[in-house]
């Protein structure tokens, strides 16, 4: 009877994976390109490294000076493996790995909250995060997404680092901490923030706390990751621009997570506030923090809000689902595995609309325009251009920008405005910032000094600077 009740846990927790991955198939099938524009500087980090082994830095982007790559580096490590193994294309590797990693984030989400709460709340957790908007950058094949399949985990890790003795949970937490510090900077450094928070208000509600195991998790996570930034920072040092803020309204918020998500888990926030239990102290403790943070705008810190409140996704999913473990209602569960099954359908439903109506970053003008430099571009002089192209021209046909992604790496660069805007360049500034082409759009009724039109197709107007 144990075993059956064992497998009939597995399976239910396996489920919301599952239909994360159906769900996520549906525009990786219709589409013939990834879904997300960062994918393309990523493709292009990708490609040096495969043509260079790892290298530090990237000559082709923010030409014509060239940058550190400040970007970790093994998502893009795992892109080429898959390149070599299937023997297929960046992007197409790029389109399918979509339903792959929405898989393993939720299977990640729901095996973790089945092992903080039971196998229901783990189930739940897996439907209910699928039904909010988040489901949209779980579907993203980005290195934040991979990050997010390791999160979990790291957390639980610690979890079990601070119950426990053995030397083993903290040394495999501190490899999990370092695989996030190698795959998206910003993911593990929420991730770690959350735990010593969450260590020093676990000592503050009267739980013990192991120092020498968080130590070790540090320090092992510090050591994996010194194997890429120790060269990095010797050679070039550390550099980030942060991005301008992005505040999000209250709206905005009740928006990303869905009505019910938000319902569900402020009466789950409450439930573990009044037990107290370490596992709750852990869960408020990183849904308050990352909320805290995503409002840190109106204290005058720099923060992309939807990007810091997808790591409340989680703890909002696992304390919302976690109410259902003992309710009862007139003595009887039946009316509340009902419950279950409505969540289960609106999540499926929710999930659905999200993966059926969203469409790439990407334009048909803007792939056109980079297929076009992959076949008729000079690949030695500079592209000035709107910034949403460059990443695609780039990565497709190896042609310099002056920016290409990843703005808070960028060091220095050429002042793109006076070629695209004002106009109002020399012919000494073309040939001291190297600039070959300029890229403006149709509606645009001026042709660019010392240029002629190249290329044209409905959204973009190609020009070649005639100074060389």
């Amino acid at each position: 009877m144990e075993i059956v009740k064992r497998n009939a846990s597995e399976i239910l927790i396996l489920l919301p994976p599952v239909f994360a991955f159906l769900l996520a198939l549906v525009p990786s099938l219709k589409y013939s390109t990834p879904l997300t524009w960062d994918i393309y500087y990523h493709i292009h980090n990708a490609m040096l490294y495969m043509e260079r082994g790892i290298v530090f830095w990237d000559p082709l982007t923010c030409a014509p000076y060239g940058r550190p790559i400040c970007y970790p580096p093994l998502f893009h490590i795992m892109l080429i493996l898959l390149v070599k193994i299937t023997g297929l294309d960046f992007l197409t590797v790029s389109r399918f790995i979509q339903p792959v990693i929405a898989f393993l984030i939720i299977l990640s989400f729901s095996y973790v909250a089945g092992r903080f709460y039971g196998f229901l709340t783990g189930f739940l957790t897996g439907m209910l995060s699928i039904s909010s908007l988040f489901f949209l950058r779980i579907i993203m094949p980005i290195p934040e997404a991979m990050a997010m399949i390791f999160v979990p985990f790291f957390v639980y890790g610690y979890h079990l680092s601070m119950e426990n003795d053995s030397k083993l949970y903290p040394l495999l937490t501190g490899l999990i901490l370092g695989v996030l510090l190698l795959t998206h900077l910003l993911s593990a450094a929420l991730v770690l923030s959350v735990v010593l928070i969450s260590a020093l208000a676990s000592r503050i509600c009267g739980y013990s706390i192991k120092p020498g195991n968080l130590l070790v998790i540090i320090l092992t996570g510090a050591m994996l990751a010194m194997i890429w930034y120790a060269p990095l920072l010797i050679r070039y040092g550390f550099f980030f621009r942060p991005p301008p803020a992005d505040p999000l309204s209250i709206a905005a918020y009740m928006h990303h997570f869905g009505a019910l998500l938000i319902v569900l888990a402020l009466t789950g926030l409450i439930c573990a506030l009044k037990r107290r239990e370490r596992r709750d102290i852990l869960m408020t403790t990183w849904f308050i923090f990352v909320l805290a943070l995503s409002a840190g705008y109106t204290v005058g810190l720099k923060v992309l809000s939807d990007r810091i409140l997808y790591f409340a996704l989680f703890p909002a999913a696992a304390m919302g689902a976690s109410i259902f473990n003992s309710m009862r209602m007139a003595d009887r569960r039946w009316p509340v595995y009902v419950m279950v099954l409505f969540i289960s359908v609106y999540s499926l439903c929710s999930g659905y609309g999200i993966a059926s109506t969203v469409k790439p970053e990407v334009s048909e003008s803007e792939l056109e325009v980079a297929q076009w430099f992959e076949y008729n571009g000079d690949h030695k002089t500079v592209v000035v251009s709107d910034y949403h192209i460059q990443p695609l021209i780039v990565s497709i046909a190896g042609q310099p920008v002056s920016a290409g992604g990843y703005a808070p790496g960028s060091k220095e660069t050429i002042d793109a405005r006076k070629y695209t805007i004002t106009l109002d360049y020399t012919e000494d500034d073309i040939k001291i910032d190297g600039v070959g082409y300029i890229i403006l759009d149709t509606e645009n009724r001026k042709t660019p000094p010392y240029s002629r039109e190249v290329y044209r197709n409905m959204d973009f107007v190609v020009y070649r600077v005639g100074v060389y």
